[in-house]
């Protein structure tokens, strides 16, 4: 009896060790995403430039993570109330004081870019922020990365990224 209490004492205190999955509670409110994997939502399509944590906030809001280094964030919203494309509109215009937005237009989409500069914690950040439109549909997303990664700029900064193409991948 003593040597199986032993070894069931063992095998506890390894396995608790471990880094295993079923010691962390399922969450249906958050995924990982592999490069490559998309996220789709209507005509909205965000893909990653690295391995992320996706995590539902609402029904109709997500931000992602990655799982290593936290170099950026990516949010992103559906608005889906009557009015609410051109409230969120305003709101940018409050936030990006005279500056007016890059207009791009890609399968059928509106798409508006605000890009500004800023300090947080001492480090450098390049900020997006798109309004994207199609149709009665409108979503916003917000990035934010480390300046002088050249990498995430030219990933994130490529408005047709977000739009879903017949061949449904992004650009």
């Amino acid at each position: 009896m003593k040597k199986c209490f032993r070894v069931l004492l063992f095998l506890i205190i390894f396995s608790s060790s471990q880094n295993v999955s079923f010691a962390v509670p399922l969450d249906p409110d958050q995924k990982v995403f592999q490069p490559g994997e998309i996220f789709r939502e209507n005509f909205l399509t965000i893909s990653f430039p690295e391995k992320a944590l996706v995590r539902t906030e609402s029904r109709k809001r997500w931000r992602a993570i990655p799982l290593k280094d936290r170099p950026w964030i990516l949010v992103w919203r559906k608005l889906d109330r009557v009015g609410e494309a051109d409230v969120a509109k305003d709101s940018v215009r409050a936030v990006f004081p005279g500056k007016e937005p890059e207009t791009f237009s890609s399968s059928g989409a509106e798409i508006l870019r605000w890009t500004k500069e800023d300090l947080s914690g001492g480090n450098p950040l390049r900020l997006y922020f798109f309004l994207i439109r199609k149709g009665e549909l409108a979503y916003t997303v917000y990035v934010a990365f480390y300046r002088e990664r050249k990498d995430l700029e030219d990933w994130f900064s490529i408005p047709s990224r977000y739009l879903e193409t017949k061949n449904q991948n992004p650009i």
